[in-house]
């Protein structure tokens, strides 16, 4: 097997993360730093964002400019995750999803109707099936709070729909009630509801479950009406204890092992998820005020971590392949990104590794798009 394009970091070797502090760049200044990717080669694509679908581009500079909007309202891949059967799912804030098979040229499943005007996130699976939620913030969305909005969506690959499943009525959201955020574990549903009455804003938490499959539920369908939806209401530590970053000390094994090599000094706060599975679960290491975002998947054959500035840990096996390294942790770097860019939520179908990259500027965000990866020809090309 031979390692070509990069220059592959053995486990236990120090790796600089261009994205940390003044401190520890100090720290790690004398030190011996490997090649990342070049901007342009053969083993990898860019592509870009424009108003309603994605082309491919050279580099991330050169595409469409789009003015800085906040980043609920701004076209830009906000999760991604793996499947059950190894393929990608990568969410697309305002316009869709994109699915992965073999290729690394995705399918994009667009419903104007549903994402035009509502911000999506919360990729999870639920019996193998992919959902995820869309809300409407009422400070963009003024017409927000209708009882009849869709809150969960099913996303069917197969049929290349979207097909919603939960509203805001059969979660006893009031008119006045916005949804802020939503998280699953696995077995119950936990959200929290923004309500602005004469001008006074409060918040309460509720725990749902569906008492039927989601998947069984057809489209437009009441499920209150059936009784299929319980919900009750929780205390708001209860919501925020699901949700708050725990110490990095309590994150996976694997994850801990695969990451090992990180000073203990570096600040980073790691969002993790497991390939088909339920809401992320949230860890940090050091201060969360000014710690290096990251992202991890944990999948039966592979862990991987990706951290903004392109620092890219895997230990494993892509899938149909043999274990890189004898399984032991190699780090590479991502080509650069310009000041101000940096990457986001990834996942990995098949061979290819598809990581989003976004423009920002605080909340706000610019142009966006994805990266895909060839990782047979980093790993396996002779």
């Amino acid at each position: 097997m031979k390692l070509s394009k990069l220059c592959l970091v053995v486990f236990g070797m120090c790796v600089l993360l261009s994205g940390c502090g003044k401190k520890n760049v100090s720290m790690h200044k004398n030190r011996k730093i490997d090649l990342e990717m070049a901007q342009k080669s053969s083993d990898h694509k860019w592509f870009y964002f424009s108003n309603d679908s994605f082309a491919e581009i050279d580099l991330p500079q050169h595409s469409q400019i789009h003015s800085l909007k906040p980043w609920t309202e701004s076209i830009r891949i906000c999760d991604g995750n793996v499947a059950a059967d190894g393929k990608a799912i990568m969410l697309v804030n305002h316009l869709g999803a994109l699915t992965f098979d073999s290729s690394d040229n995705p399918l994009l499943i667009q419903d104007y109707q549903l994402f035009s005007d509502s911000t999506a996130g919360n990729l999870v699976f639920e019996s193998d099936v992919p959902y995820f939620t869309l809300v409407k913030n009422s400070f963009f969305n003024k017409n927000g709070g209708n009882p009849n909005q869709s809150h969960i969506i099913r996303l069917s690959p197969e049929q290349k729909m979207f097909f919603p499943v939960v509203t805001y009525g059969e979660l006893n959201i009031e008119q006045s009630g916005e949804v802020t955020s939503t998280f699953f574990d696995g077995t119950d549903w936990f959200s929290s509801v923004k309500s602005t009455k004469n001008n006074k804003v409060t918040f309460h938490y509720i725990k749902w479950k569906s008492l039927v499959d989601l998947a069984s539920v057809q489209p437009f369908s009441s499920a209150q009406s059936t009784g299929s939806i319980s919900v009750s209401e929780i205390s708001e530590s209860s919501y925020r204890n699901l949700v708050t970053p725990e110490d990095f000390s309590k994150a996976p094994l694997r994850l801990k092992n695969l990451l090992k090599s990180i000073p203990n000094n570096f600040s980073f706060v790691l969002t993790c998820r497991d390939a088909g599975g339920s809401s992320p679960r949230y860890f940090s290491n050091g201060l969360t005020d000014d710690g290096t975002a990251a992202n991890a998947i944990i999948k039966d054959n592979w862990v991987c971590a990706v951290f903004g500035d392109g620092t890219t840990y895997f230990a494993g096996a892509v899938d149909g392949f043999p274990l890189i390294n004898n399984g032991k942790t190699v780090a590479f770097r991502l080509p650069k990104l310009p000041r101000r860019y940096s990457y986001q939520a990834f996942a990995i179908s098949g061979k290819y590794l598809i990581v989003a990259w976004e423009e920002s500027d605080f909340y706000k965000t610019g142009r966006a798009g994805f990266l895909t990866v060839d990782m047979e020809k980093l790993f396996y090309s002779k």
